[in-house]
């Protein structure tokens, strides 16, 4: 990835006149290939699409990605990141006896936002797609590792027991994605159900490693 499409991911402002226009023909173009993704899936977002919706010639287009392979590629660290800055801002400033119930919720309702179901769809496609794989696995790995590193810091009571830290995190991540692709509503019952059980579950492992902590002192 070049430096000037970096800046889309890290939200870093281009400096000059020209910096700024180049920087928003390349935000033009990833916003349009995530609707496209959202309306059509991967496999109908094409190169050809996106410029069509985009009203960007292909041409100009290929001076920022040269290929669609270039625009996968940043589409899918920018909602990484864009994932990560929502987990951040969901777990700050929240008082620690309430934490657990109110980070579930906000991620729950994270995982149903139309964004997220572009993911769960490049998720599904790199399983048949060697190609967008190469892309999408390596880039899944550095978000989780990033969520788990944001997750010590936001949780210091957990900073002793980062394994059940990094436990907990791939349970809530896995299960909620799980419930996601098996349509299940976002305010049903089942969902309820399920929501409450997975935060009692994180409750009694947090305590235990909280009052294993205190005991170890």
């Amino acid at each position: 990835m070049t430096q000037r499409n970096r800046n889309i991911v890290t939200g870093r402002k281009a400096t000059g006149k020209q910096a700024r226009k180049s920087q928003a023909t390349q935000h033009t173009i990833i916003d349009t290939a995530i609707r496209c993704l959202a309306k059509y899936g991967y496999h109908d977002t094409t190169y050809i699409r996106i410029s069509e919706e985009s009203g960007i010639s292909r041409g100009a287009m290929r001076y920022h990605f040269p290929s669609r392979t270039d625009i996968m590629k940043t589409t899918i660290e920018y909602l990484h990141q864009k994932r990560l800055a929502a987990f951040k801002n969901a777990a700050s400033g929240i008082p620690e006896k309430t934490r657990t119930k109110a980070n579930i919720e906000a991620l729950w309702q994270h995982v149903n936002h139309p964004a997220f179901m572009v993911f769960i769809d490049l998720a599904l496609a790199a399983r048949k797609d060697q190609d967008l794989a190469a892309i999408f696995r390596p880039a899944q790995e550095t978000f989780r590792r990033e969520c788990y590193y944001a997750a010590l810091e936001l949780f210091p009571e957990w900073i002793q027991h980062r394994e059940q830290l990094r436990s907990a995190i791939d349970m809530a991540l896995y299960m909620m994605e799980g419930m996601v692709l098996d349509n299940l509503s976002p305010d049903g019952d089942e969902a309820r159900r399920l929501l409450d059980f997975l935060g009692r579950e994180l409750d009694v492992l947090r305590t235990s490693e909280v009052n294993s902590r205190k005991s170890d002192q």
